[in-house]
């Protein structure tokens, strides 16, 4: 071996023992189109089997695209028997040799340092992810009107000018029958005509806005008008809207206002106003007897809104469907398009708030609702990902490595799918054609760099990034000849691996179109 035959008899065999058995040195020299010459050491140790016809086949993979006539350094090989070794290459004038040495004691300490390293990655991601949802918190907002603007400007024009139109004449209904119904007190029939009108109105009026509303879709409650709302006013208005109604058929109503905030409250005041409009007609509609009453306190930046009656109920079974749209069948006798109380859900949902029902046939209907004040409100959908729906596929046996991986591509927007050896990736990506391929080089059994060469001979034509622990120019060089379009090195360097997937990734959209 390397051992100098003038040096001590004791230090050669401490040497030997050293070099040749702790490291298991498997030397097996070849002619050129890999002919065994000769064999020194135990084959059986790296699960090889030299007298079998394929039984070097996985040496050879490992040496796919490199050049046998100068010297070669593969780090930390995984074999077909699961063992890790360091494998050589060392070049001759008619002919070349591979060393083995056992590499299980470096490699797992070469894994706790990468464990290390990718934890600590995924750290700053989290960290960078947290930080940029912070930013995405601030300016949803903004993001959310200019999109949603430009998606639906057309509708939007529409729903205002119906909503301007419809509200415009129905301000002025409501303003004279209060100044006739002032006057016209000594007249009963004219009285009841008057009352019968007022019903109308208000129908009228809480249908156009359901109807309104229930145009705009889901989408609108992304956008919240938030203004100073004067509760006080807005207790008056609906007091005055529903007050005499409500006495009309022989029922109290009450109306209470407590202000315990010194903070004024912000809210959009159409949908805080369409929430009561919804929860008062309904209690007019269904009491005939008792009383209604309508409580607003605002304490802590919340505003809750209580709507009591003691009308005809809700029979148990129904409770689940009354926030259903259309729905005219909850209750005996209902009237109406069945719109008001699905309206009420949706906006309670979009001004982030919450709803709770109590009801007892017969004996009448609670809804408590809290609403937080819009400046209260610090939430929003993340921004979505230009990659969201592409599908990855990732070749690696590193089980800390792959889950890296898989968050980092998630993250971007992908489908990921895991494997652990090159063969059935080979498999899977012929039958799939992923947007994306992701493969480690030192791979047990079929290399990485074999398996891209495979998937090049049958026409596959998706991006590939190759993955390696080895930063060499020669494996770097070994795999793009292989048949990757980009090459990189562990440990990941998180701003290149997004540069690099999401220019793989606009390549194949290219090379597709």
């Amino acid at each position: 071996m390397i051992v100098d035959a003038a040096w001590p008899v004791v230090v050669q065999a401490y040497l030997r023992a050293v070099l040749v058995d702790r490291t298991h040195l498997l030397l097996l020299s070849f002619a050129p189109g890999w002919h065994l010459l000769d064999l020194q050491g135990d084959p059986a140790f790296y699960g090889l089997a030299p007298e079998a016809p394929d039984g070097l086949r996985s040496l050879q993979d490992l040496f796919v695209g490199l050049p046998l006539d100068r010297d070669q350094d593969i780090p930390f090989v995984e074999l077909a028997n699961g063992r890790s070794a360091h494998v050589h290459l060392v070049a001759d004038r008619d002919a070349f040799h591979v060393l083995l040495l056992d590499a299980e004691e470096a490699r797992s300490h070469e894994r706790v340092q990468q464990q290390l390293v990718h934890e600590a990655i995924i750290a700053g991601h989290a960290k960078s992810k947290a930080i940029g949802q912070l930013k995405d918190i601030r300016d949803e907002l903004g993001r959310q009107r200019s999109s949603l603007e430009e998606a639906n400007a057309l509708k939007n024009a529409l729903i205002a000018t119906l909503s301007h139109e419809f509200r415009t004449p129905l301000t002025s209904i409501f303003g004279y029958l209060h100044l006739i119904e002032r006057r016209a007190t000594a007249d009963a029939t004219a009285a009841q005509a008057l009352q019968a009108v007022r019903r109308s109105a208000t129908y009228l009026f809480a249908l156009a806005e359901n109807l309104l509303e229930y145009g705009r879709g889901e989408s609108s409650g992304a956008l919240l008008n938030a203004v100073e709302v004067d509760l006080g006013a807005l207790l008056a208005d609906v007091e005055g809207m529903f007050a005499p109604l409500a006495e009309a058929k022989g029922v109290r109503f009450r109306a209470t206002l407590a202000h315990d905030d010194a903070t004024a409250p912000r809210f959009d005041e159409v949908k805080l106003r369409q929430i009561v409009v919804n929860l008062l007609s309904n209690a007019v509609r269904y009491t005939t007897r008792g009383e209604i009453v309508l409580a607003l306190a605002w304490r802590d930046r919340r505003l809750a809104v209580d709507v009591r009656d003691s009308g005809i109920g809700i029979a148990p079974e129904f409770i689940g469907q009354v926030f259903k749209p259309f729905n005219r069948g909850a209750q005996a006798g209902s009237k109406g398009a069945g719109l008001g109380l699905s309206i009420v859900r949706r906006l309670v949902d979009q001004m982030h708030g919450t709803l709770a029902l109590e009801s007892e046939p017969g004996q009448g209907t609670h809804f408590s609702i809290e609403l937080p004040s819009v400046a209260a409100i610090a939430a929003g959908p993340e921004h979505a990902s230009t990659l969201r729906g592409r599908r990855a596929l990732v070749v690696d046996d590193d089980a800390d490595v792959a889950q890296l991986l898989e968050v980092l591509l998630e993250d971007l927007g992908f489908e990921v799918r895991v494997l652990g050896d090159a063969a059935s990736a080979v498999a899977r990506a012929m039958d799939e054609s992923p947007d994306l391929l992701l493969v480690d080089v030192e791979l047990p059994g079929l290399s990485g760099n074999a398996a891209v060469y495979q998937l090049r001979a049958q026409g596959y034509r998706g991006p590939i990034v190759s993955l390696s622990a080895n930063a060499t120019t020669d494996a770097r060089d070994a795999s793009l000849r292989a048949g990757a379009n980009h090459y990189l090195t562990k440990p990941l360097n998180l701003e290149r691996f997004v540069a690099v997937v999401r220019r793989a990734v606009g390549e194949g959209a290219k090379e597709a179109t």
